[in-house]
């Protein structure tokens, strides 16, 4: 060798700088790594409850590409029961306006989780939802299927119901 110095020993000392970037780098903080994670699932599950309602806000908006995107939100009844409102609302004319959200959640387990809500759909519909509009309980449970959370169940109140 011309280097000088012998190849185990240079990548011995490559390997440990960065074992120890590594090892220092990592952020402190004070949550127990229980709750860090619980933290970050309820993030995650929570973008698939809003993303599905903004899959759908688009889609009665006309927005084909959003109305498969369903299909990453939702499955199950839920995906089924929001497909059934979108055809209605196509039979009823253009929609306008998109509801206002209000959901909180809470992570049962690793692969379940609920979302208790309060949509407010007055400003979002078409010209026929007249005395049918207003804030409306929801309740949803999503299912993490090993790759994603998504929405499997979704019941939806009467408006006046929150």
């Amino acid at each position: 060798m011309t280097s000088g110095f012998p190849r185990a020993t240079v990548f011995s000392a490559v390997l440990l700088l960065c074992l120890t970037g590594c090892a220092n780098g990592a952020p402190e903080t004070d949550e127990a790594p229980d709750a860090a994670s619980s933290s970050g699932d309820e993030e995650v599950a929570l973008a698939a409850y809003t993303g599905m309602w903004d899959a759908v806000v688009a889609a009665s908006h006309g927005d084909e590409e959003a109305s498969r995107a369903l299909d990453d939100h939702a499955v199950g009844s839920a995906r089924e029961l929001m497909r059934t409102a979108l055809a209605e609302a196509a039979a009823g004319g253009e929609t306008e306006g998109e509801p206002a959200l209000d959901p909180t959640i809470d992570i049962e387990g690793p692969e379940r989780a609920v979302v208790d809500d309060c949509v407010d759909d007055s400003a979002w519909g078409t010209g026929g939802t007249g005395g049918t509009a207003g804030p409306r309980r929801v309740d949803a449970t999503l299912i993490h299927d090993g790759l994603a959370w998504r929405v499997s169940e979704l019941r939806i109140w009467e408006a006046g119901s929150c």
